[in-house]
């Protein structure tokens, strides 16, 4: 198949021990489970109600303040978008007591499609990109809804090479189908005309529209 980011040719790998095939871009390294794997949305959705995190879980709370931390220098305003909010929105809990004003959305637990009316100074999707079927038409309204000098602060863990990823313990979600590389990232930078303003070795990218 070809890349689901780019359009360039890809080369199969082959999980042996759960059958399963992923195909990853000889040219922006993002790698993908071929469709015929994914679960179905019901099985997806059971795998997310499994999910019992809260605002109580110190440690639950302490990622996301990390996380923060590393986009919050950049941010010039208020308005914020948590692109795919989970069962349990802790990080607009976070964020609200930072004075943010928060809109949440996820497709199975805050569906409400009015978040595609109004602009944003910031967009945050902690551990959701892995799971996005169609990352293009995702990011296509997710910049088209970034106002101008806004910050997309994207958390997902970042893909090894081959002989790595085929143990990688990331993978084994079985709600885990696309996982980037940051040259994934420095494409999709160079895509949308984006600035790549910070980034980590393990799972931030912090992203601005210029």
């Amino acid at each position: 198949m070809d890349c689901k980011i780019c359009g360039s040719k890809t080369y199969p790998i082959h999980d042996v021990q759960f059958d399963i095939i992923y195909h990853r871009c000889t040219s922006c390294l993002f790698v993908y489970e071929d469709s015929k794997f994914h679960i179905s949305i019901e099985k997806e959705l059971e795998e997310y109600n499994r999910h019992e995190n809260s605002i109580e879980d110190e440690g639950y709370v302490n990622m996301f303040k990390r996380f923060q931390n590393a986009f919050e220098s950049f941010v010039s305003g208020t308005k914020v978008l948590e692109f795919g909010s989970g069962p349990t929105p802790v990080f607009s809990q976070v964020l609200r007591k930072s004075s943010y004003e928060v809109t949440s959305f996820d497709p199975f637990y805050a569906p409400d499609l009015d978040y595609l009316n109004h602009s944003y100074d910031l967009i945050t999707s902690t551990e959701v990109f892995e799971h996005i079927v169609e990352p293009i038409e995702t990011l296509d309204t997710l910049v088209r809804l970034l106002r101008p000098g806004g910050i997309l602060a994207i958390m997902t863990q970042f893909v090894p090479e081959d002989e790595v990823f085929i143990k990688w313990w990331y993978r084994r979600d079985p709600t885990h189908i696309g996982f980037y590389h940051h040259k994934t990232f420095e494409y999709l930078s160079q895509k949308y005309q984006l600035d790549i303003l910070f980034k980590n070795d393990k799972d931030y990218m912090i992203l601005k529209k210029n």
